[in-house]
């Protein structure tokens, strides 16, 4: 086992109740590993000094107005000018400047991980985690990923149980930073919005397909965090988001589960660049440029 990974976390009106800083301190993560992110505007950051300081985690705030001046907007901010992607650049920031080339960034409201393999499902437990986010690592060094995320179980939907829907990656998201070209751009859905907004070198690979999944919570019911802001500019305005980014890949539809709610849909067949499997061939796409009818994920040209 290496020393474990920097994990970032981005908060916002939770200072009493970081669930995932206090899931990894419980799972004997290395306190100094875990890092709380709020903006300096915060009206709560004594209440977030208390409680990162008696977990033992980092507490950064970065400057809320020059996040607004560096990180542009696509669709209308909310009224409070947050928004997630604000906080993953910071992070990009940070870990330039202290000589970090790979993290993971996890929401402030995670619980529960699962053991996923064949046939068994289990909670998860600290070395299991461990295991598997160096093994994420090790697979995106190898590959020259710039971004990696694992599966969660499926949106609460209508109160039916909620089941594992692979391609839903963007709570747990690994960085390498020499493959990532730029941060996200400042929107109201980033969760959405992650793989196929920020520019990075490789390809992106969606998910693993055993080892860990993150067990989904009822989030939208909770307080704090990304649903704050998602109320300041209703939910129409998350609906409309991604499809205005991405209008080849995400559409907008009506829940039928979910009592007709506008949300927003995402077409998996028509994202690029993606891990592909030619039948029982050992051709895939991992490699950058193997082939030359891969499609490059920027029109940048590759770094010498």
């Amino acid at each position: 086992m290496k020393d474990d990974i920097n994990i970032f976390i981005p908060s916002y009106h939770r200072p009493d109740n970081i669930k995932t800083a206090k899931y990894f301190v419980k799972k004997g993560w290395q306190p100094d590993k875990i890092h709380v992110f709020i903006d300096s505007e915060a009206d709560d950051k004594d209440e977030y000094d208390f409680s990162c300081a008696k977990l033992g985690v980092q507490l950064h705030i970065f400057d809320m107005e020059d996040a607004r001046r560096r990180y542009d907007y696509v669709h209308r901010p909310s009224p409070a000018r947050r928004s997630a992607g604000q906080a993953r650049n910071t992070f990009q920031d940070f870990a330039k400047l202290n000589g970090i080339d790979f993290y993971c960034v996890i929401d402030d409201d995670t619980q529960h991980y699962q053991v996923r393999a064949p046939g068994l499902y289990r909670m998860a437990e600290g070395d299991d985690i461990r295991g598997v986010f160096q093994y994420v690592e090790e697979f995106m060094r190898r590959q020259h990923i710039g971004l990696f995320g694992l599966p969660q179980t499926g949106d609460m939907i209508g109160g039916c149980r909620p089941r594992l829907y692979i391609p839903k990656v963007m709570n747990t998201t690994f960085y390498l930073m020499p493959y990532v070209y730029r941060g996200e751009r400042g929107v109201q859905d980033d969760d959405t919005s992650l793989f196929t907004g920020v520019m990075n070198e490789g390809y992106f690979t969606g998910s693993c397909g055993v080892g860990l999944t993150l067990k989904q919570t009822d989030s939208a019911k909770q307080e704090g965090g990304l649903t704050d802001l998602y109320r300041e500019c209703k939910l129409l305005n998350k609906s409309l988001v991604t499809p205005i980014q991405f209008p080849s890949a995400i559409y907008a539809e009506k829940q039928k589960n979910n009592g007709g709610r506008l949300h927003h849909h995402i077409c998996q067949k028509y994202l690029f660049p993606r891990v592909l499997k030619v039948g029982k061939d050992d051709r895939s796409n991992i490699a950058w440029d193997t082939y030359p009818e891969d499609v490059p994920f920027t029109n940048e040209p590759k770094r010498q």
